[in-house]
C-alpha cells in the first residue's frame, strides 16, 4: 500500500468509531489498546451503526500523515494513532499478492520520522503531534509493512507508544513527554 492509502486506512478505522465514542461517556467508550478494553475486538453498543460508506454515519475524516498499521486507541476526547514519515522513498510500492518470498532485505537509506499523534475525538483535528524519533531505519521492514505496525496504549492519563526496535515512548494527555527508553 502507498503512504496515501495506509493513512486513508487508518482514517477510516478512526472514523468508524466516532459516532459511538461521541454519544457515551469517556469511561464506556474508551478503546484503550489493541482490539479494545478487553482485547476482545467488541464494541457491544446499541448506538453503533450497521452500515456505513465513505459519506453514510461518518462525522469527520482527517488525513494523517505518513504511514503505520497501528490501530487508533481512545480515551475520553483523544484518539492516539502513529506513524512512520519518510522523507524519500527508495522502496518499490506494494502491490497485491505475494513476492520476494514475503522478505525484504534492502534497509532504507532516507530519513524517517516516527510519530505519536493526538486527534481532537469531537472535531477530527490533529490535537498535537510529537516526533520521537528521526533517523535512517537500522533494519529491514517487509515491503507491506510499517515501521509503525504497534498499536500505542493508553491508561487514561498517559499514551505509550512502542516502535519496534526504536524505543518506547511515553506522553501525558497534553502530550508533553514523560520518559522514554530507546532500543
Amino acid at each position: 500500500m502507498t503512504d496515501m492509502r495506509h493513512s486513508l486506512v487508518r482514517s477510516i478505522a478512526a472514523i468508524l468509531l466516532v459516532p459511538a465514542l461521541l454519544a457515551g461517556g469517556a469511561d464506556a467508550s474508551d478503546w484503550p489498546q489493541f482490539r479494545g478494553r478487553d482485547a476482545g475486538a467488541v464494541a457491544d453498543d446499541p448506538r453503533l451503526p450497521d452500515t456505513w460508506s465513505a459519506t453514510e454515519n461518518v462525522v469527520w475524516k482527517i488525513d494523517v500523515p505518513g504511514s503505520g498499521w497501528s490501530s487508533p486507541v481512545v480515551t475520553g476526547n483523544h484518539v492516539f494513532l502513529t506513524a512512520v514519515v519518510a522523507e524519500a522513498s527508495e522502496m518499490e510500492a506494494a502491490k497485491p499478492g505475494l513476492y520476494n518470498g514475503g522478505v525484504v532485505t534492502a534497509i532504507s537509506k532516507a530519513v524517517h520520522r516516527w510519530m505519536v499523534y493526538d486527534i481532537d475525538l469531537q472535531t477530527g483535528r490533529i490535537r498535537w503531534e510529537r516526533e520521537v524519533k528521526r533517523s535512517t531505519p537500522t533494519a529491514p521492514k517487509h515491503q507491506k509493512a510499517s515501521y509503525a505496525s504497534e498499536t500505542p496504549v493508553t491508561d487514561g492519563e498517559r499514551v505509550y507508544a512502542y516502535f519496534g526496535g526504536m524505543g518506547i515512548y511515553v506522553f501525558d494527555l497534553s502530550g508533553k513527554a514523560l520518559w522514554s527508553k530507546e532500543l
